[in-house]
């Protein structure tokens, strides 16, 4: 980037954008966001740019090396987020549409949060009517003044009560918990401050409502914002209902400049011009597109899905044809709200201008939750085959066009996603269920499914781990999906299939109490083969493991033992595993000798099935081993066959290589050394958003700051660390990182006294990771300047 170039990210995507040649539309285009969305991060009224989309924009640009770099640090700097939200996951969705309309909604509802009473407001409305999107805009503006943490849990896609904690657990960044654990958890990740969480599309999960109610009772600083079909019926919650937009009596009468003023219009006309930039609200047609917003009721889902038709209809021809289209008569329960019927219709309608086969793919792609790739879209549109991917593409362009499915943000700039709105959605899997072509459908997500998490195992475990743990979260619902179906019809194996592949996903995001869920659902199926029951049991074993409930996970690995054993293929692989997670097992319960036992078996088994990252990954455990004995010359030969092997491996890894390391320089005084170690670390830790390895890999790099006299900063270190421990449940478990924390917090307090430790500890609970690693830049190159 040329010198004097601007730094607000705003300015900056601008500034790299035009140097680049694209207009908006182009950039928007290419990195699958809308025009709207990139003109609300260059003017800054978007100043929490996602994670995803700063990726999306950074590869649309063809961004690289440092001008790569700057261009991150500004969206970083922009969001001014701690590293605990950093980690935590927790941006608000970026909006794709300006609002029209909703200021005395937003003005009311504004002032309802504002006061000390109301801690519960339910938006209510059919769906179509905006609720997602009055809630998200009124989330952004509470976000803006900086006084309120605003976090989004969205739910459009959990069908299972059950999951409602895990979604608000994953949506806060805290790392494994139960249900019943949740309120205590979230009460420490709030710590004191004024939280409003946003619960959006709570409909189909009202059986969880009482898990608001607790989070409600235990934290006094929470806030919640719901949107739902139907209300909650909980003490305390005040109901919103949300109308359509305003369409006044006599507008037909209005003249051009007037009428396009009117919120309902006014969208309408906007969705035209997406697809006929060149349509003009006049005097002569005026009438006729008033007509048409109050024929669809004025909802905005049913004015962008009508509006796309205007590239083939006039807007007589559109009125018209809903007027007379016998679906608005039919389309729906009869019982259901009047404007609920209307949405119906409107899609039911869209769906019958369709030719056939788009409306088998429409009833297809009702399979599919969440975010879908286009290899997922080619398994259920045919059965299961992903040879026919580009006539999927041709398929999803069409239905682009019409409105009927977007473009959805994506981390892997090379995968485009895609999505439906939850009431096309929602209606798409109706005619799906009446063509009774539903089974059809799920078995193409569950070839699809056995086949990606066949990929992301082996990905998940490669240089490409960070694309790997995005993948896998994109796709996540559709797993979900995909292991209710297989459980359901008792397929274990293949249910056991997608499961294992997870593995490592579960462990690294701090998932383990969901990905142990369902290794147990399997293990209930009846006459498992040993291979389906060994997979499960092992990786029950290791989420336990990472629970720290050592006797449950050994409980599973003595009955993965007493299995037949397999010597060669997946199975072997499985079996690895489970020697690796017995000796992590008994060094966790200070088992030494028995661990070093399991480890040399594990890297004999990895070594034996040429898998370079199992032989690291086992070695880098074993180190541990030898950390806190007369041998710490052995641990470091240990890690530096591991790095030997692991060599460009998964960065997870080789956080947990550098860990030991640390602690080994700590402890032989060599201050430096562990500071450029946290720094590796650390670099890895940002990009995999790993809130285990954080915790943990400050410990040394506190040490090293004490070592060298500097406690203050030793201080803000540990500030960091344990804003992320307590935001997201993670702490120090590994013994010997967990004797140092507590050595070093001992000393450093007493150095400092308690005034300057709790100004320098409060600094440290504000600072980002990019913070941290500055300090490192600047203590290091302060040692090379003297």
């Amino acid at each position: 980037m040329k010198p004097g170039a601007p730094a607000t990210f705003g300015a900056h995507l601008k500034y790299l954008r035009e140097t680049a040649g694209f207009t908006q539309e182009e950039l928007a285009t290419i990195a699958g966001l809308s025009v709207h969305a990139v003109s609300a991060l260059e003017r800054g009224h978007r100043k929490r740019p996602h994670v995803e989309t700063v990726r999306a924009l950074s590869a649309a640009l063809d961004l690289t090396g440092s001008i790569r770099d700057s261009f991150v640090a500004s969206a970083r700097a922009s969001a001014v987020a701690t590293a605990a939200d950093e980690l935590s996951g927790a941006s608000l969705p970026l909006a794709l549409t300006v609002l029209h309309g909703r200021d005395t909604d937003l003005q009311t509802l504004r002032q309802w949060l504002a006061g000390p009473e109301l801690r519960l407001i339910t938006i209510l409305g059919p769906g179509g009517v905006g609720k997602t999107r009055l809630a998200l805009e009124l989330a952004r503006r509470i976000a803006d003044e900086d006084s309120t943490r605003v976090v989004f849990v969205p739910l459009a896609y959990i069908r299972d009560p059950g999951l409602a904690a895990s979604a608000i657990a994953e949506a806060l960044g805290l790392a494994d918990l139960s249900g019943s654990d949740l309120p205590r958890r979230v009460h420490e990740a709030c710590g004191g401050q004024a939280t409003l969480l946003v619960v959006d599309n709570f409909e189909q999960l009202l059986d969880a409502a009482p898990l608001l109610a607790d989070l409600l009772t235990s934290i006094s600083v929470l806030r919640l914002l719901v949107t739902s079909r139907a209300p909650l019926h909980l003490r305390g919650e005040r109901e919103y209902v949300l109308g359509p937009l305003t369409l006044a009596q006599g507008a037909e009468a209005m003249p051009p400049a007037d009428l396009a003023r009117v919120p309902a219009v006014r969208l309408f006309v906007e969705r035209v011009r997406d697809v006929q930039p060149d349509f003009c609200l006049t005097a002569a047609n005026g009438r006729t597109i008033t007509a048409i917003c109050r024929r669809l009721d004025a909802l905005p889902l049913a004015l962008e899905l009508a509006a796309p038709w205007m590239k083939v209809l006039t807007p007589e021809d559109l009125l018209g044809r809903l007027g007379r289209d016998p679906l608005l008569a039919t389309a729906g329960p009869r019982d259901l709200p009047e404007r609920q019927q209307t949405m119906n219709a409107t899609v039911a309608w869209s769906y019958q201008l369709l030719d056939a086969p788009m409306q088998r793919a429409l009833r297809r792609l009702g399979a599919l939750s969440g975010r879908f790739s286009i290899d997922a879209a080619a398994a259920v549109l045919f059965d299961g085959e992903t040879s026919t991917r580009s006539e999927a593409i041709d398929v999803l362009a069409v239905l682009i066009d019409k409105s009927l499915l977007l473009r959805a943000e994506t981390a892997v700039a090379t995968r485009p996603l895609f999505r439906m709105l939850e009431t096309v959605r929602a209606f798409a899997a109706r005619e799906l269920a009446a063509a009774d072509e539903t089974d059809a459908a799920m078995e193409g997500l569950a070839c699809y499914c056995v086949r990606e998490a066949a990929l992301a195992f082996s990905g998940l475990v490669g240089p490409s781990q960070a694309d790997w743990l995005h993948r896998v979260h994109e796709d996540f619902e559709n797993y979900r999906c995909a292991l209710m179906w297989l459980i359901a019809r008792d397929r274990a194996a293949e249910a056991s299939d997608v499961a294992w592949g997870l593995l490592f996903f579960w462990l690294i995001r701090g998932q383990a109490a969901e990905g142990r869920h369902w290794y147990e659902e399997i293990l209930k199926l009846k006459n498992l083969a040993p291979a389906v029951e060994s997979r499960a049991l092992t990786g029950a074993a290791y989420m336990c493991f990472s629970q720290g409930e050592l006797a449950r996970a050994r409980a599973a690995l003595t009955r993965v033992f007493a299995l037949p054993r397999a010597v060669h293929g997946a199975d072997a692989v499985v079996w690895a595993e489970a020697e690796d997670v017995s000796a992590r097992v008994e060094l966790g319960r200070g088992n030494l000798e028995a661990a070093r036992d399991w480890f040399v078996r594990a890297v004999a088994s990895f070594d034996a099935l040429a898998l370079p990252w199992g032989v690291g990954h086992s070695l880098i455990g074993m180190s541990g081993a030898f950390i806190d004995t007369d041998r710490p010359d052995r641990a470091e030969e240990l890690l530096d066959e591991a790095m030997a092997t692991l060599h460009d491996g998964a960065p997870w890894f080789l956080a947990r290589a550098l860990l030991v390391r640390g602690i080994l320089a700590v402890r032989r005084g060599a201050a430096d050394e562990a500071i450029v170690l946290a720094r590796q670390s650390l670099t890895h830790i940002r990009d995999l958003h790993d809130k285990y390895a954080f915790v943990h890999a400050t410990v040394p790099l506190a040490a090293a700051a004490a070592l060298k006299g500097d406690c203050a900063w030793a201080a803000r270190i540990m500030g960091a660390r344990d804003v992320v421990a307590e935001r997201t449940g993670v702490s120090v478990v590994i013994k010997p990182a967990q004797a140092l924390s507590e050595e070093v917090a001992r000393e450093v307090r007493e150095h400092l006294g308690t005034e300057r430790w709790e100004r320098a500890y409060a600094a440290g609970r504000q600072a980002s990771i990019d913070a941290l690693i500055n300090d490192i830049e600047h203590v290091l190159s302060n040692d090379v300047a003297t």
